[in-house]
């Protein structure tokens, strides 16, 4: 046994000078070594095999990994807002609004759906690979027209179309994968799996692997939950004012409603601090404006801030929401 040992830290030894774990599993291979170094050869090239499931899922593995995570948003909501008449009246206008500004995205055939979430304590939007966006009641209650309601819509439209989530995923994907591997868990059925898709280019199919759906969407949902890096944020609130702009919608009334909203709340808790983001949507507003493509003939005056509709009366009655706490 101390042999073998001594044959793997030499050939370790023999690797520290290797700039890659592909180069020291090539210099374990070619000494031979046999026992522990072959073991460590096996971990190395499975941790390198865990890589290809970084690559971007298919469209099917998107919506099942959409519609689990939907599923896990609807629950933590306090379920959807359908109960009453006036309830699905609000969510067919949320639909309608918000797929008037998916339809303006690169992405405008996904299988959009928009919903209410019961929520009445966190003013909050979330979203979910496939085309799934939520709104909170308490948001419904804390926007004063319908061109805030877009914007928040628009930013979570942004998030799927720049595949935010996804980037989330994949990395879960990856560190599950590895973490099976050096745990010495080859043999367990989910570092099988995940491995096996790693020699089909990292594509899983998940509806026929509801075990495996579960636990991946369990570990996305830990991640999405820290929120997503602040350039994320600020791209996605860049693509929401060409959302609005392309819709008919002044991106101002996006703007209102961050600069009225305190700082580490609700639907701004893992947000870049909002004097960073009005100023931004200001000075895309004013590049598009000046532009000679999309947006030529871009005119303050005729973009539009409707007023809400009569069923938010329901809603507003409950109390309009002063700040994200």
């Amino acid at each position: 046994m101390m042999r073998s040992h001594l044959k793997v830290a030499a050939a370790v030894g023999l690797g520290l000078g290797l700039t890659s774990c592909a180069s020291l599993t090539k210099g374990l291979k070619a000494a031979k070594l046999g026992g522990d170094a072959d073991r460590l050869v096996a971990v190395s090239e499975n941790t390198q095999k865990c890589d290809k499931l970084g690559a971007e899922p298919a469209i099917q593995e998107e919506y099942a990994l959409g519609s689990a995570l939907a599923i896990q948003w609807v629950q933590r909501g306090g379920g959807l807002m359908l109960a009453t008449a006036t309830d699905q009246q609000l969510t067919t206008y949320v639909n309608t609004v918000g797929r008037n500004l998916a339809m303006q995205s690169p992405r405008p055939t996904l299988q959009w759906t928009f919903g209410v979430l019961n929520d009445t304590r966190n003013f909050n939007g979330l979203s979910a690979p496939g085309g799934y966006v939520f709104v909170t009641r308490k948001l419904l209650q804390g926007v004063d027209n319908e061109g805030q309601l877009a914007g928040v819509l628009a930013h979570e439209i942004a998030h799927i179309v720049l595949k935010h989530a996804l980037h989330q995923y994949a990395s879960v994907k990856v560190s599950s994968c590895k973490g099976a591997v050096v745990g010495n868990a080859l043999v367990s059925a989910a570092a099988g799996r995940l491995l096996s898709a790693s020699d089909r280019d990292g594509k899983l199919d998940l509806d026929s692997d509801t075990g495996l759906l579960a636990d991946l969407t369990e570990k996305t949902v830990e991640l999405a939950g820290k929120g997503h890096r602040k350039e994320e944020e600020l791209e996605a609130d860049r693509l929401a004012v060409e959302l609005m702009l392309g819709a008919g919608y002044d991106p101002e009334a996006y703007r209102q409603l961050i600069a009225k909203t305190p700082d580490g709340g609700g639907f701004f808790a893992n947000h870049p601090k909002r004097d960073e983001r009005t100023k931004q949507i200001s000075k895309v507003v004013l590049a598009q404006k000046a532009g000679a493509d999309t947006f030529a003939e871009l005119s303050t005056d005729s973009l539009q801030t409707p007023a809400l509709p009569a069923s938010f009366a329901a809603v507003k009655a409950t109390g309009v929401a002063k700040d994200a706490k």
